[in-house]
């Protein structure tokens, strides 16, 4: 089971996206960065804070030049990694979780942020079709498509009660599915059956 603590969440004036992970590109962070680019050409206000551990993937200063080249100073921002309470602190602040990973089999983080009440945008990875429901609880893009990212993020973005809605369903969806007492719950209906 995954633990997550209650969070209080907070909302600013400019809608926040969340990508909360290690900085690889196999989580797709130079599509979301594309998508964010986009969402820019569009005329959307939003801020985009990448928290995580910079890899070998991107060294010295590649990904502050990635996002200067793309024109996005100020709107995403490298926050470096945050672990315990900060990790929470980072997830409360958000409006949208992104994870718009390419290679993934059951990203645990994107638990955690559907149990903070975020709607998730991610893709169609490993078991995050069976995590996340598509147009419930967030929404699923074809991954290595930073358009039909962008459409997805502009969605939420510029829907607050949709963001509401999806967040407070994966919120059920977690606490059916997914914390510790479900985990044993229905681990000893399995044994009871066997």
């Amino acid at each position: 089971g995954v633990s997550v603590p209650s969070v209080d969440r907070f909302s600013g004036a400019v809608p926040r996206l969340l990508f909360l992970s290690n900085i690889i590109r196999s989580k797709g962070v130079s599509d979301l960065i594309d998508a964010c680019r986009l969402l820019k050409e569009r005329g959307i206000d939003f801020r985009c804070s990448l928290v995580g551990a910079l890899s070998a993937d991107y060294p010295g200063d590649s990904l502050s030049d990635e996002i200067r080249e793309k024109g996005l100073e100020g709107r995403v921002i490298y926050e470096g990694p945050r672990y315990g309470e900060g990790k929470w602190e980072a997830m409360a602040k958000a409006d949208v979780f992104v994870h718009p990973t390419l290679n993934d089999s059951f990203p645990l983080v994107v638990l955690e942020a559907m149990g903070t009440g975020l709607p998730v945008v991610t893709t169609d990875e490993g078991a995050i079709p069976e995590m996340v429901r598509d147009g419930v609880d967030g929404m699923i893009c074809p991954k290595g498509d930073p358009k039909a990212l962008a459409d997805a993020l502009e969605r939420l973005l510029s829907d607050a009660a949709l963001r509401t809605r999806m967040g407070e369903s994966g919120k059920t969806r977690y606490r059916e599915l997914y914390t510790l007492e479900q985990f044993e719950k229905r681990f000893v209906d399995i044994l009871k059956d066997a």
